[in-house]
């Protein structure tokens, strides 16, 4: 059974908060308590960060807008392809009974991969079959990726949670990567119960071009209720 909010326990105590375009049904994970990744695009921080990219704020059923484009790789970067066509989430429903647009692969497929605002659903290689389409249990890794078009020293960070947390969702979970310039700076391993989630956040440097993946796996190629929170943003630290 869902709950509509989680609470994340951290060394500040337990938070749960709600952001702009995001279901009360999903907890925004938290380590320290500080301002999510929900802030509007182009605002600049604090520190002197000016934000570049936001995946929450930015999301869009258009290809290439603010940057970001979503599709799939079978497990490396370099065979990445665009999601093709655009529905709403498969066969979950949050208590709230909100329906999640989201970028998917062909309707005549059995393929469960899908990226929506909040975060994303891979396939794997252990994988349900929905009716009336043939089964095709491949790996499908959802990518989110981000054009850089700007360069310097920036800060990535981002909030990682379960959204699926069906009695039956298994032992499996996913696994959550951050690649940049197709080099891998970040993972974790999310549990399949685990709707409190983290937060990661790490430096790096990019130039005009430069690409940020955010990828989500599906744990040992098994894809049961793997719907996961999957947020991201960059900012520039022009200190």
């Amino acid at each position: 059974m869902h709950r509509a909010c989680w609470p994340l326990l951290s060394a500040i105590g337990a938070l749960c908060m709600t952001t702009t375009g995001c279901s009360s049904d999903v907890l925004l994970a938290r380590a320290d308590g500080g301002a999510g990744a929900g802030a509007q695009a182009g605002a600049s921080g604090t520190g002197g960060a000016r934000l570049l990219a936001d995946s929450l704020a930015d999301f869009s059923l258009t290809q290439g807008t603010h940057g970001w484009y979503y599709g799939y790789d079978s497990g490396s970067l370099d065979t990445f392809t665009l999601l093709n066509r655009t529905s709403v989430i498969t066969f979950y429903e949050p208590p709230s009974k909100q329906r999640w647009d989201c970028w998917a692969t062909d309707s005549d497929t059995a393929h469960w991969t899908q990226i929506f605002q909040l975060g994303a659903h891979p396939n794997g290689t252990s994988s349900s079959t929905p009716t009336g389409v043939p089964n095709t249990s491949i790996l499908q890794r959802a990518v989110r990726r981000w054009i850089s078009t700007a360069q310097g020293d920036v800060v990535i960070k981002g909030e990682l949670a379960k959204i699926d947390l069906q009695p039956d969702a298994g032992t499996n979970g996913v696994d959550a990567l951050v690649y940049v310039d197709g080099v891998q700076r970040f993972s974790t391993f999310i549990a399949p119960d685990d709707g409190g989630g983290l937060s990661y956040d790490f430096s790096a440097t990019l130039a005009v071009g430069s690409t940020v993946d955010l990828v989500l796996d599906p744990h040992d190629g098994d894809d049961h209720h793997d719907l996961t929170r999957f947020t991201g943003n960059i900012s520039l630290d022009e200190d």
